[in-house]
């Protein structure tokens, strides 16, 4: 016992070097007096240590059975265990350093105590959408909630211990996770340690047993990620976010322990994609919208593409240009023009106006956003009769008068909308079609996705640029965005300060808003999944992970030595194979009538009555929310999809007045407040549901489309 003691001593000797005061000690030195009788302070014997590991195995074992039988037979690579005063420390002996200066536990102590005063917090923002130009009661309702945040940032009491979410990164020898585990209350946690000798050496060092048991009895969520993950981190922790509620990160603490280019990776990767965890969810009206517009569709007898379309393909060889509308389009005109005979084009977008321009026709364009202004936008980008021969490619979930502006069409499902679900679960749609991935969120990506099943196999990009030079054009000269004295018309905003900066795809680096970094990711997602899909990025953007850069150049042996298409039949016969037309509207009847219109009264009467029950402390209103989430995966996917988009919206805004607060009191005051707004959007919600569900949703003078023409009238 005296070695012990004198073992602290020596430690508060050392304490000194990292420039801590001595009041400050002595301030500390009653926390490590109490700490000692519960937690493994002390290790002065390889007897403790294994005694230390063979509980927290038990433990790992009950709780994670998978990290205790990894574990069981690991042999450390690099890091050794070794003790420092009586504390368990971590010798590189590549290195020859160790992973702590000073007393492991002194340091984790200092580090938890200034993580308490001030924890860097991480949110998700959104902004007021006071116009609602399309008079969506999503926004009208998430307006209100999002109101009652404060106008700028409290500072929280010192002494607040709940916390929505907190990512760790850095286990080392995990005497802050004791430390964390007895006085934080976490909704959710992430353990991050790419080094698994660190995590290793843990098992000698603290109390998992105790840890995990703190946790499971406040009702934390914790998931443990270890090992090398450079590559999957953050796609990963995406998809464990989903399990536990990802609105719970909209309000998130980091604690970083320990400093090595491994876990800055990791942290450098989280902050960049950070936004990406509130994109891309969807909203109710949004979602009604999905299924008037696919029925529309239907209704005028739109074809749909097939599952699994062509049995014999004979266009897998045919290259495929993938024309979007960025400002590296202008130098690839010529390029374009030059083998226009020998590719197929499909145009993106607002790269169709930049195509008529240069007097070059695609065989099939593709359109992705579902607002009725779409339409009205493609007859801005050239006569009518342009688009006579052109086939659409577009989702389900595109507005059915831009459908009526092309002769010949194909639209396609897409994952995660209820359309979709209502699609897959018909005796019929089930086995006829497939929702796809990755067709979303530009039109880059649902020419790729399309063209891809339609059969064919080798892409060019031209012009995705995906990004932009700093202070450099963002679209093509001759698209709608420029004049002809190539002059901005102001029709495309950049918010600088949310800019991404990425590689380039001849080097260099590009920026771009979260907006393109998705649609970067879903094409090489769909690129790299593809074992037989061949891309070649001839764009001076950014880099598009499984793409080949290739400069024009280097086409010449490719092209030259090809045969001119015979287009018109070739698309033809493409159309034909992978279309299904709903002739005697048998699909649409069906569809239209089983819409669960009773089944959604029933949820959000649930739902209703869910949110009615008491709430008096945060952990309660952290409970809450999430068994909102629970009711509604319990549901049919399509109702879950109808729904869970604005319930998520909803409780991101709660979880930030819960968590944001300047104290706990004032937390549950505006959570009682954004809660009955809430019920009134799920009493609100079904009423509309049966009143636009069979119809086309019209916005016909939103901002944009109104500055458009009388843009395009002054010419």
């Amino acid at each position: 016992m005296d070695n012990k003691f004198d073992s602290l001593v020596e430690a508060e000797k050392n304490l000194e070097k990292i420039k801590l005061a001595k009041d400050v000690l002595l301030q500390q030195e009653k926390t490590l007096q109490s700490a000692a009788d519960k937690m493994s302070l002390l290790v002065s014997s390889d007897e403790d240590m294994m005694a230390r590991y063979d509980i927290n195995m038990a433990a790992f074992e009950e709780y994670y059975p998978e990290i205790f039988k990894f574990f069981t037979t690991y042999q450390p690579q690099r890091s050794g265990i070794d003790t420092t005063n009586g504390f368990v420390n971590a010798f590189n002996a590549e290195t020859g350093n160790y992973l702590y200066a000073y007393p492991s536990y002194l340091e984790s102590l200092v580090q938890f105590e200034a993580f308490k005063k001030s924890p860097s917090i991480k949110n998700f923002n959104f902004n007021r959408n006071e116009e609602n130009e399309a008079n969506f009661i999503h926004a009208d309702f998430l307006d209100k909630i999002v109101a009652l945040l404060p106008e700028k940032k409290q500072p929280r009491s010192d002494n607040s211990k709940n916390l929505s979410a907190l990512i760790v990164f850095g286990v080392g020898a995990g005497y802050h996770l004791e430390l964390i585990s007895q006085f934080y209350n976490i909704s959710c946690l992430n353990i991050v340690e790419p080094d698994l000798d660190l995590f290793f050496i843990s098992l000698f060092s603290i109390n998992w047993k105790t840890v995990l048991e703190n946790f499971d009895r406040k009702g934390t969520r914790v998931f443990i990620s270890l090992g090398e993950q450079k590559e999957t981190f953050f796609d990963d922790f995406m998809q464990e976010s989903a399990k536990s509620g990802r609105y719970q990160l909209s309000h998130v603490a980091g604690y970083i322990h320990y400093k090595t280019p491994e876990l800055a990776g990791l942290l450098n990767e989280f902050n960049r994609r950070y936004a990406e965890m509130g994109q891309g969810w969807g909203f109710f009206d949004d979602a009604v919208m999905s299924i008037g517009h696919m029925l529309g569709n239907l209704k005028n007898k739109v074809p749909m593409l097939r599952r699994k379309a062509i049995l014999e393909n004979k266009v897998a060889d045919v290259p495929v240009f993938i024309v979007g509308n960025g400002p590296s389009l202008d130098a690839l005109i010529e390029t374009i023009k030059n083998y226009q005979d020998k590719a197929i084009i499909i145009s993106c977008g607002s790269a169709l106006s930049a195509l008529y321009q240069y007097g070059i026709k695609p065989d099939f364009h593709c359109e992705q956003e579902r607002t009725f202004p779409v339409a009205e936008k493609v007859t801005h980008y050239c006569p009518a009769e342009f688009l006579d021969d052109i086939v659409l490619l577009a989702p389900t979930t595109v507005h059915p008068e831009v459908y009526t502006l092309f002769n010949r069409k194909v639209m396609a499902a897409k994952q995660n909308e209820p359309s979709s679900a209502l699609l897959q679960r018909d005796v019929e749609g089930g086995k006829l079609f497939q929702p796809y991935y990755f067709i979303n969120p530009t039109v880059a990506n649902t020419a790729l996705v399309m063209g891809y099943n339609l059969g064919f196999k080798n892409f060019y990009l031209c012009g995705i640029d995906l990004g932009h030079k700093q202070g450099e054009l963002h679209h093509s000269k001759k698209s709608l965005y420029y004049n002809e004295q190539q002059e901005d018309q102001n029709l495309y905003e950049i918010n600088e300060k949310d800019q991404i900066e990425v590689d380039g795809n001849f080097g260099g680096k590009f920026l771009c808003d979260y907006f393109f970094y998705q649609s970067n990711v879903g094409l090489s997602k769909q690129i790299i999944g593809s074992d037989d899909l061949n891309c070649f990025n001839l764009s001076d953007g950014a880099l598009v992970k499984g793409s080949t850069p290739k400069d024009v150049s280097e086409l010449t042996p490719v092209f030259d030595n090809k045969d001119s298409l015979d287009k018109a039949i070739l698309v033809s016969d493409v159309y034909k194979t992978s279309c299904y037309e709903d002739k005697d509207l048998a699909l649409f009847n069906r569809l239209a009538n089983n819409l669960d219109y009773d089944l959604f009264d029933m949820v959000c009467e649930k739902l209703v009555r869910l949110n009615e029950r008491p709430v008096n402390t945060v952990t309660e209103a952290a409970d809450l929310l999430l068994l909102n989430t629970d009711v509604i995966r319990k549901t049919n996917q399509h109702i879950n999809d109808l729904i869970i988009g604005s319930v998520m919206h909803i409780q991101v805004s709660l979880t930030q007045l819960l968590y944001g607060a300047v104290n706990e009191e004032e937390g549950l005051k505006l959570f009682h407040k954004g809660l009955a707004l809430y019920r009134e959007f799920l009493t609100v919600a079904p009423i509309y549901y049966r009143e636009n569900a069979e119809d086309a949703h019209y916005i016909r003078d939103c901002k944009w489309i109104v500055k458009l023409r009388n843009k395009q009238s002054a010419v």
